[in-house]
């Protein structure tokens, strides 16, 4: 969530009629369009944490990290990096994602290299499952996605969509869901080619901080093992003006500087 986390699961309210009635054509493709061009006032910068909870046995220690995202003329971009366990950055990536294009690149060990689709689902961190796709969400913006219906998800209305992956990486297509009210994602299933579920990404809840709500929490659940990685944002700081040059991937190696109005949530 964003876990976009790009995260672009950022919820900005809209009015609208409250209940579960199915999108018209036009309605639907406006509901989508808005979600992949809402955006805050400003950019933003989170401090998280990362915990494994396998369905058998004790959780994993805590991984924290920092993201960094801003909206620009070019899309959505995003910075993350992903602290051992003596506070030292182990792992970053930056990403860019848009209507005409996304990447991500990601620096490990001093090498920066560009992910494809199926090379960015492997872990941040030894013993994860979130991945730096799963923060930049590269299916928001697939070009073959179809409104599927609206109906309720944890007591809400929330109108489904199917992207359909045009590679032949996986997932094969993801079913997401956007709130009605407020425009943002609040799940993701990942299936295979044979349609089987693989994946889900929950968002579990958003903060309000300066009168902007972000994206507070979410999980991800591999459906095979039912293993869970759970994020939660402990730190926050909105409406910033963001360097460019902290999303070229040439500045991965060396680690950036977090705001220092960051606010505890």
């Amino acid at each position: 969530m964003a876990c976009q986390f790009a995260i672009t699961s950022f919820a900005q309210s809209r009015d609208g009629d409250d209940d579960y009635a199915s999108l018209s054509p036009d309605q639907a493709s406006k509901a989508l369009a808005d979600f992949r061009d809402s955006r805050l006032n400003g950019d933003l910068c989170l401090r998280i944490e990362i915990t494994h909870k396998p369905r058998k046995g004790d959780s994993s220690p805590v991984v924290r990290g920092v993201i960094w995202a801003a909206f620009t003329e070019q899309g959505q971009q995003m910075r993350g990096e992903i602290y051992d366990a003596n506070g030292r950055a182990a792992l970053a990536f930056t990403s860019t994602k848009g209507a005409a294009t996304h990447a991500v690149w990601i620096s490990y060990l001093g090498q920066v290299a560009t992910l494809s689709q199926s090379s960015g689902w492997q872990p941040l961190a030894d013993g994860l499952l979130l991945s730096a796709f799963d923060l930049h969400l590269p299916f928001t913006h697939w070009r073959d996605t179809r409104y599927v219906n609206t109906a309720k998800s944890r007591g809400r209305p929330v109108h489904f969509f199917d992207a359909i992956n045009d590679t032949k990486d996986a997932p094969a297509k993801v079913n997401f869901a956007l709130d009605r009210t407020y425009g943002a994602l609040v799940k993701a299933v990942c299936f295979n080619a044979q349609g089987q579920a693989t994946r889900t990404l929950q968002v579990d809840e958003f903060s309000k901080v300066a009168e902007q709500w972000i994206l507070g929490g979410c999980s991800v659940l591999d459906e095979t093992t039912r293993d869970t990685d759970v994020l939660r944002v402990t730190e926050a700081a909105v409406g910033l003006k963001l360097d460019p040059s902290l999303f070229r991937p040439e500045t991965l190696s060396k680690p950036a500087t977090p705001p220092s109005t960051l606010k505890k949530l």
